[in-house]
């Protein structure tokens, strides 16, 4: 088993949202921890970082591997997370994607 740090970019709920699912469909994962303050992701399990890294990448979400090691055997005093600024539900680069429509229903058939 590796522990597994990730450089990501995390700048919304959408971002974080989809950095998690991308990660979460390889086989072997067993914990994903995202600090969005510092903007890492710790992957712990039998998973390769080139995978996850080029995943991320396919996904438009730069990625760049920070370190790999063996998990922490002893499990540290589990401390309660400070409430901290929530992210904001879609950024600028993620809106870019997204499609508005004015009308109530946007489907038509011409």
């Amino acid at each position: 088993m590796k522990k597994i740090v990730l450089k990501v970019c995390i700048m919304c709920c959408k971002c974080k949202s989809c950095i998690m699912t991308t990660i979460s469909k390889f086989y072997g994962v067993v914990s994903i921890t995202m600090d969005a303050e510092k903007s890492t992701v710790t992957v712990v399990g039998n998973v390769d970082a080139v995978l996850i890294v080029n995943a991320l990448r396919k996904k438009k979400r730069p990625a760049e591997v920070v370190s790999v090691g063996e998990p922490d055997k002893e499990k540290k005093e589990e401390k309660k997370p400070e409430p901290s600024k929530p992210l904001p539900s879609c950024c600028t680069a993620c809106k870019a994607v997204v499609v508005w429509y004015d009308e109530p229903n946007p489907c038509s058939i011409l």
